[in-house]
């Protein structure tokens, strides 16, 4: 007896040594193409992945690189102003020290133009000793500010006072 349901697997055995048909034969050639292309499709979407994961990638590094040095430039912003804050606190401390030395030589000017006519003892040697000081106060300052300079210190001689109109004496030079 026959059986009415044959199955492929036993007609693919029952042909089994039989040549290909050609309409078989076709849809055989027509699967193979089929297959081919879309084994080139899937390698063209591969490498269509690989390209677009490569150009993030890269993206993403420029951008990183780009973070840094933006970064990099507002460090060196940021040392720049402190830079120039720290001068500019450097000058303004320059220009207090000038105004407080103009100030003690216009004081030092008015104690060594004191008339000292009308002087007792007692406010003539207060006068003496403070022209002392100031008289030493020149000597360091000259010292220092010609060390500054690299120069020898100088000695003039003079003790930088002005002459005693009473007495006619320099200062005791």
């Amino acid at each position: 007896m026959l059986r009415m349901d044959d199955s492929e697997d036993e007609e693919g055995e029952r042909n089994l040594g039989k040549p290909e048909g050609t309409k078989k034969g076709k849809v055989r050639v027509k699967m193979e193409g089929e297959a081919s292309s879309l084994r080139e499709k899937m390698e063209q979407m591969m490498k269509a992945r690989e390209e677009l994961t490569t150009k993030t990638l890269e993206t993403k590094l420029l951008i990183t690189e780009k973070k840094k040095e933006v970064k990099l430039a507002q460090v060196e912003a940021k040392r720049e102003e402190a830079k120039r804050k720290a001068d500019l606190e450097e000058r303004m401390i320059k220009v207090k020290e000038a105004k407080v030395w103009k100030e003690l030589m216009v004081e030092e000017k008015e104690h060594m133009m004191m008339s000292k006519k009308d002087m007792d003892q007692e406010q003539l040697q207060w006068w003496k000793d403070y022209k002392e000081d100031i008289t030493e106060r020149k000597r360091i300052f000259r010292g220092a500010s010609s060390t500054l300079r690299g120069d020898a210190p100088m000695s003039c001689g003079g003790d930088g006072g002005v002459e005693d109109s009473t007495t006619g004496d320099n200062g005791g030079a």
